[in-house]
């Protein structure tokens, strides 16, 4: 979920000194309009596509069921990932254990790893629990490198961190049940996500379902500066309402026509959206945001919702299927296919807003080194209005460059082991985070043949 308004580093970096600063120093909170109460555009209609694991299809499959999608785009922050697209899911049941699987798009295919789990509900020294579940990854901007939250057993979330999304280090736990207070049971179903609000002295928010000793589950919130140490506040920002059947778990931030929103499900077998401010403090009502077509295999009870919006397309993973019995699948809504979210408003002749653009100009000269091999050199420009990830991918090298800033270049020589390279292509990516939601999009550059030979004395 991007922040609103604000420039990544700027904010994340701020809010850590904010953070230092707090300890000393009250920070008053600034009051802004609450856009939880105010009239909003339908959230969009999803239309099933597809399933992403089937149990049959799968090497590690210990108990036939799969909850909890967490999607992360590897391609925008890993070095050399195994497909542009990481999601993480696991079984529930004993033993659990936080799996991947992984695709060049969102609509597949998917390919299991193949050495699942990255985690297991043991972990020597740090702990062996009955099992691990519910992994949820993000990307840590001051700490360059994946956080991964996840819970073992239900009384805690825990993290761990990776710079290559496969092998993790323990980071310890985030927030458990002493936290909650004398009456909570479970601590589980976390969602993790840059925070909304740039006023904030915290750069992290936390969404997580507590459970009670009465037997009721509902959502509670938790911030952090550095995504470590959490902070735990006292009252639950969703208690089950009407459409909820009783209880509610698993809930998310997404930001949709320039409305957050928490989107959850509940009882009920519905997935929910509630519209909320970027402070976290107030709630709108529930609305239906997903419910199953009932059409096998689309049937029944859906949970666990991860959005993800790329181009004109937004995906909705999640759970499907019977409690114990689950699976993973998607469902999409294409802009100018039913409903659309509403246009932003053109600015005034008088505003200063200037519009956002997207593009990243490229280029690919072959050439050869003083030694005779043969090289591409590539010079890419980031030519948005906001920061951006480019990755070039060529026949002789790949190169991330991360974070590039609106209008700053960047330039990379690959060289050939000998002299020769045959003529083919070169794709350059870039993504960014604009207007509430991500871009992405990639660019190919074809090259002649190289033939470098015995250079000239």
């Amino acid at each position: 979920m991007s922040k609103p308004q604000t420039p990544l580093l700027t904010a994340a970096y701020r809010r850590v000194i904010a953070g230092v600063l707090s300890l000393g120093v009250l920070i008053a909170a600034v009051v802004i309009a609450n856009p939880a109460t105010a009239a909003t555009a339908a959230p969009p209609t999803f239309s099933y596509a597809g399933e992403v694991t089937a149990a049959t299809a799968l090497s590690y499959n210990p108990t036939g069921e799969f909850i909890f999608p967490s999607v992360f785009h590897a391609g925008a922050h890993l070095e050399s990932p195994l497909g542009e697209w990481y999601l993480y899911y696991a079984p529930h049941e004993n033993p659990g254990g936080i799996s991947l699987m992984y695709a060049d798009s969102l609509d597949g295919p998917w390919t299991e790893y193949e050495k699942n789990p990255v985690i297991a509900n043991v972990w020597a020294p740090h702990y062996s629990v009955n099992h691990v579940s519910s992994g949820d990854a993000i990307w840590n901007t001051a700490e360059d490198t994946m956080f991964l939250y996840f819970h073992g057993g239900n009384d805690a979330t825990r993290y761990a961190t990776s710079d290559d999304g496969v092998t993790f280090a323990y980071g310890g736990v985030a927030v458990d049940n002493a936290m909650g207070g004398a009456k909570t049971t479970e601590t589980a179903y976390a969602r993790v996500f840059e925070h909304p609000d740039p006023d904030s002295a915290f750069a992290y928010g936390m969404f997580y379902m507590e459970n009670t000793s009465a037997n009721s589950r509902r959502i509670r919130i938790a911030e952090s500066v550095d995504g470590r140490s959490w902070t735990v506040r006292p009252d639950p920002i969703v208690v089950p309402g009407a459409l909820d059947a009783g209880n509610v778990s698993a809930a998310n931030l997404w930001e949709w026509d320039d409305q957050l929103y928490v989107i959850y499900h509940g009882s009920s077998g519905r997935i929910s959206a509630r519209p909320i401010d970027a402070t976290l403090t107030d709630v709108g009502a529930a609305v239906n945001l997903h419910k199953a077509s009932g059409v096998a295999p689309d049937a029944g009870r859906v949970a666990s919702p991860e959005v993800v919006t790329v181009g004109s397309r937004t995906y909705l993973f999640y759970e499907g299927g019977t409690r114990l019995d689950a699976r993973i699948a998607y469902a999409v809504h294409d802009a100018g296919s039913g409903p659309t979210p509403t246009p932003t408003p053109t600015p005034t002749p008088t505003a200063t807003a200037s519009p956002s653009v997207f593009d990243i100009t490229r280029s690919v000269a072959a050439g050869c080194t003083s030694d005779s091999r043969a090289s591409l050199t590539f010079r890419v420009q980031n030519a948005s209005t906001a920061t951006a990830d480019i990755r070039v991918i060529s026949p002789l090298g790949e190169q991330l460059f991360a974070k590039v800033p609106a209008g700053a270049s960047r330039s990379v020589t690959f060289t050939a082991a000998g002299a020769e390279a045959a003529a083919g292509s070169s794709t350059v990516r870039g993504f960014a985070r604009m207007d509430g939601g991500s871009r992405l999009q990639e660019w190919t550059l074809g090259h002649d043949s190289i033939d470098c030979g015995e250079q000239p004395r």
